[in-house]
């Protein structure tokens, strides 16, 4: 069975035997799914996808988008917001915008 288990790994720079730690499995098992001699369990997918922030179908090559739909959704909404107030602020003259800025440096303090 194809997946990008070797792949995901080899990009956090991980062994092998490490990530059969993280997942309470062998590094024999974790060396099976990669090469693709073994099925990839269910708990165990599920598990790859919460270690590597990946969706489960990113995982198994059926989609190349890494994150849920779900994900990608949320996102677009923090980016328009964001949008939103970057525009905002840039429609205020300099002085608000330096008051805007210090207020945000304040509250950004720990306290």
């Amino acid at each position: 069975m194809q997946n990008r288990v070797k792949e995901l790994r080899k990009e956090r720079n991980i062994l092998q035997e490490e990530l059969a730690a993280k997942l309470n499995v062998s590094q024999q098992t974790i060396s099976r799914i990669e090469n693709g001699t073994s099925s990839l369990p269910a708990d165990i997918l599920i598990d790859l996808s919460k270690f590597f922030d990946v969706s489960i179908d990113y995982i198994l090559c059926y989609s190349d988008a890494r994150h849920t739909l779900e994900y990608q959704l949320e996102c677009k909404q923090v980016s328009e917001r964001n949008y939103q107030l970057c525009r905002a602020y840039e429609r205020l003259d300099k002085s608000n915008q330096t008051l805007i800025f210090q207020l945000v440096e304040q509250l950004s303090k720990p306290e």
